[in-house]
């Protein structure tokens, strides 16, 4: 029988002991600041500057570059290297990190000034590099150990920062969101809330906001006892900065109409308001009509709107007569006001881009040809609510599953007998 083998005995002596034991309680009481900064909701840049102050005055870790993916690639801390942050080329060194097969041997790259990478991985993507170097006075003299350590802090101050990203994206979301229903909030006040509806006259209208938030405007205005005014705006752009401009330029509208009889002049007024207020970043087109019952006389002018279409007995009459959009000039170069007699059972029907922009599943746009097209065919045998329903409707066949590109405004009125 074979005599039994004597497991050699580890002399470990009690100051090794004692030195990793207070390697450990080390660690431990990083880890502990560290998850401390976590719960209390530090932010990106406290976490970094605790990040840092672990590995360079404790941990004693010499040179740092820490490049986290936000979108983009950035360096978000480095020390202890002949770089600084603007002379840092974020870029050539993740080029150089993709491109790494062996650190020990590529000699010529600017990573190789460094001894160790760390990535960090979310998933299947790595979202930061930790490369490290002049760790040889580390108070963890094991390189494994210390790579070890460094490794999981980074994890969690990485995975942190990530969360921060995240968290105020939510309430970046959330900012937009909330601009984005005052901005309709405050586009819903522009609209009147009735349309009239009496023995002479006949107004409908229908809004289908193509967001959240557009820039369509359509307005009534009755300025004495024989003669009102009906309007139909877009504002370019979308969001709070649209809105005010509509909200302005409704306000502008309403305290000048009953006080400027001409619709020249009126325009030129509106037109330096909207320039002032959009200093020629934003232009609204217009068209507004001023109709007298009495006498049945329409004056217009459509500033480089879509025209209307004026309807009678199967005769399309388009209301081109104008200038150029408001806002886009300090002074408008020409104002032309159109006149027309307005005959019994006649309709008119304004509408936004939206309306001939639609287009189906073979890119093809539902243009001013097929527009025309249906009014005249609809025309004098549907009342104009029938009617915009039933142009809903065929704009929704037409479009198949192709999305809308923008708002839909209707605004009608039946001229009646």
């Amino acid at each position: 029988m074979n005599p039994q083998k004597e497991i050699p005995k580890i002399e470990v002596s009690k100051e090794a002991l004692a030195e990793e034991l207070h390697v450990k309680k080390l660690q431990l009481h990083w880890l502990l600041q560290i998850t401390k900064a976590i719960n209390y909701n530090f932010t990106t840049k406290q976490l970094l500057d605790v990040y840092e102050h672990v590995l360079n005055s404790q941990l004693k870790v010499e040179k740092l570059a820490l490049l986290l993916h936000d979108r983009a690639w950035k360096c978000a801390l480095l020390y202890g290297t002949e770089k600084d942050m603007n002379s840092f080329d974020v870029g050539k060194t993740i080029s150089e990190l993709n491109s790494l097969h062996n650190l020990e041997t590529e000699k010529q790259l600017w990573i190789k000034t460094f001894e160790s990478i760390l990535p960090v991985h979310h998933k299947d993507n790595i979202i930061a590099y930790a490369l490290l170097g002049g760790y040889e006075n580390s108070v963890i003299p094991r390189k494994n150990e210390l790579i070890a350590f460094v490794q999981t802090i980074t994890n969690l101050i990485v995975v942190a920062i990530e969360n921060n990203h995240v968290a105020d994206e939510k309430i970046r979301q959330a900012g937009i969101s909330a601009e984005l229903q005052l901005a309709a909030q405050m586009q819903s006040q522009l609209f009147p809330e009735v349309l009239p509806l009496t023995d002479e006259y006949d107004f409908c209208a229908t809004y289908l906001p193509h967001q959240e938030v557009g820039g369509d405007y359509y307005d009534f205005v009755q300025l004495n006892k024989d003669e009102f005014a009906f309007c139909m705006a877009d504002v370019s752009g979308k969001g709070i900065p649209a809105a005010l401009l509509a909200s302005n330029f409704q306000a502008n509208l309403h305290a000048h109409i009953n006080h400027i009889n001409s619709l020249s002049d009126l325009i030129n007024l509106l037109n330096r308001k909207v320039f002032a207020s959009a200093k020629g970043e934003k232009f609204i087109t217009f068209f507004l009509g001023k109709y007298n019952k009495r006498t049945r006389e329409l004056q217009y002018v459509n500033a480089a709107h879509n025209p209307p279409f004026l309807i009678h007995d199967k005769v399309v009459y388009m209301l081109n007569e104008g200038s150029t959009g408001l806002g886009m000039f300090e002074e408008l170069p020409f104002v032309n006001v159109g006149k027309l007699f307005i005959p019994p059972n006649a309709q008119l029907h304004c509408y936004t881009d939206g309306v001939t922009d639609a287009v189906n599943d073979r890119g093809e746009e539902f243009g001013m040809d097929r527009l025309r097209d249906f009014l005249a065919s609809k025309v004098p045998y549907q009342s104009p609510k029938e009617l915009q329903q039933s142009l809903v409707n065929t704009l929704n066949s037409f479009r198949e599953t192709s999305d809308f590109t923008d708002d839909i405004t209707l605004l009608s009125c039946h001229f009646k007998g």
